[in-house]
C-alpha cells in the first residue's frame, strides 16, 4: 500500500513538474528568445524598417504562431481512450489493460505518467505535458519541425550579429562557447550572454532536428515508436507513405504545415486498423 501511494505521489509531482515545463516554454523560453532575436540581432544585422526587415518580422511571426499554435493544439487534443466507445469482443489483437480494467484496440498502450491508455501511442512527451498518439500526432511533428526551422534561421544571423563585436581575447571566446555558464563567473557581460543564448540556439537545433527527422521516418514507414523496437514481427501498419502521412496530417495534409487551425479530418478513429501481412 505504501508503495502505491508513493507512486501516485511520485506521478502527481512529475505532472506537475511537467506543467511547469511546459507554462516555462509557452510564456518564457519561446517569447524571450523571440525578444532577442527580433529586438536585439534582428536591428543590428539587418536595416530597419526596410523591406527585408519586414519580409523576416512576417517569417518570424509565421514561425511564432506555428511553434505556440502546435504545441497548444498538441497539448489540448484528446487522444485517449476516455469516452470512446470500444467493443473489442471477438476481434484479433485485442489486449487487456489490467491498470484501467478494459480492453484495448491495438496499438493502444497504457501511460503511467498520464495514467490512461493511449490510441496509438507514439511516446510521452516532456515538452507538451501528455502523451502523443492518434490525435495529436500531427502537432508534434509540426512542432519539432518549426523548432528546427527556427533555430537553423536563427543561427545564421546570430553568427552575423556575434561577428560584429565578438574578440579573440587570448582565447577566452572559446573558453566562453564550451562552457558558457561558467564564462558568467568569468567574463560576465553582454557578450557572455550573446554566447550563451547563441550555444542554447545551436543545442535547441539539433535536439529538434533529431526529433523531426527521427519521428518523420517512423511516420514514412507507418510506425510509432513502440514498434520500431519490435521490427522482427510479421505484420505491419505501413500503406505507402502517402496514405502514412494522410494518416497523421488528414485528409489535407499539404495544407497542414501552414497553421495548426487548418481544418483536416483524419481517414481513421485510432480504434480500427488494416494490419498487413509482411510474409504473405
Amino acid at each position: 500500500m505504501l508503495i502505491k501511494v508513493g507512486s501516485i505521489k511520485n506521478k502527481q509531482w512529475k505532472r506537475i513538474l511537467e506543467h511547469i515545463i511546459y507554462l516555462a516554454i509557452v510564456f518564457i523560453l519561446i517569447p524571450g528568445f523571440f525578444y532577442f532575436e527580433l529586438c536585439i540581432v534582428l536591428p543590428a544585422v539587418v536595416e530597419e524598417w526596410t523591406f527585408t526587415y519586414f519580409v523576416h518580422l512576417i517569417s518570424a511571426t509565421f514561425l511564432l504562431l506555428n511553434i505556440l499554435g502546435n504545441m497548444i493544439y498538441g497539448m489540448f487534443t484528446d487522444t485517449t481512450i476516455k469516452g470512446r466507445y470500444l467493443d473489442g469482443f471477438n476481434k484479433c489483437n485485442w489486449t487487456v489493460c489490467s491498470v484501467c480494467e478494459c480492453i484495448r484496440p491495438p496499438r493502444a498502450w497504457h501511460c503511467n505518467t498520464c495514467d490512461i491508455c493511449i490510441l496509438k501511442r507514439d511516446h510521452h512527451c516532456t515538452f507538451f505535458a501528455c502523451c502523443i498518439g492518434y490525435y495529436n500526432h500531427r502537432y508534434f511533428i509540426l512542432f519539432t519541425l518549426y523548432i528546427f526551422i527556427s533555430m537553423v534561421y536563427a543561427f545564421y544571423y546570430n553568427v552575423k550579429f556575434l561577428a560584429q563585436f565578438i574578440k579573440w581575447n587570448h582565447g577566452l571566446i572559446i573558453i566562453k562557447f564550451i562552457f558558457p555558464l561558467a564564462s558568467f563567473f568569468i567574463d560576465f557581460g553582454k557578450e557572455s550572454l550573446y554566447v550563451f543564448l547563441v550555444v542554447i540556439n545551436v543545442i535547441i537545433g539539433v535536439f529538434s532536428g533529431f526529433l523531426f527527422f527521427y519521428h518523420f521516418n517512423n511516420l514514412l514507414k507507418g510506425k510509432v515508436v513502440p514498434e520500431t523496437k519490435n521490427d522482427n514481427k510479421g505484420s505491419s501498419y505501413d500503406r505507402g507513405w502517402k496514405a502514412n502521412l494522410i494518416e497523421v496530417f488528414g485528409s489535407r495534409w499539404y495544407l497542414t504545415w501552414i497553421s495548426p487551425f487548418v481544418h483536416s479530418p483524419l481517414p481513421g478513429n485510432g480504434i480500427e486498423w488494416v494490419v498487413e501481412d509482411k510474409y504473405s
